[in-house]
């Protein structure tokens, strides 16, 4: 089964780049992307860290993963695809459209 998720850039605060997150599925939510462009973290759309749940792309690890098998799932997939781009290109892409399965 393929699905799809876009996310885009929707704000830069000093903490670093928040994007909004989508998939096809009806799962959404926001994550910051840190200052230093290597930290993901569910948040609010303003910016706020929620929960403790992050992904340091570094070391390539998730901490502390949301209990929801969907959300956690979502989020992995929505912070892989914005540092992927971030490799690619060499800087936070401001939208990221991707089928994945």
């Amino acid at each position: 089964m393929a699905a799809s998720l876009t996310c885009r850039k929707v704000l830069s605060v000093d903490a670093g780049s928040v994007y909004a997150w989508e998939t096809a599925e009806g799962v959404s939510g926001h994550l910051l992307i840190d200052a230093e462009e290597a930290v993901a973290r569910p948040c609010t759309p303003e910016g706020r860290p929620l929960g403790g749940m992050f992904l340091d792309r570094r070391i390539g690890n998730l901490r502390n993963p949301d209990p929801d098998p969907a959300r956690r799932r979502a989020f992995l997939i929505a912070a892989s695809v914005i540092f992927q781009e971030r490799e690619r290109q060499g800087l936070l892409p401001d939208t990221v459209t991707r089928m994945y399965w």
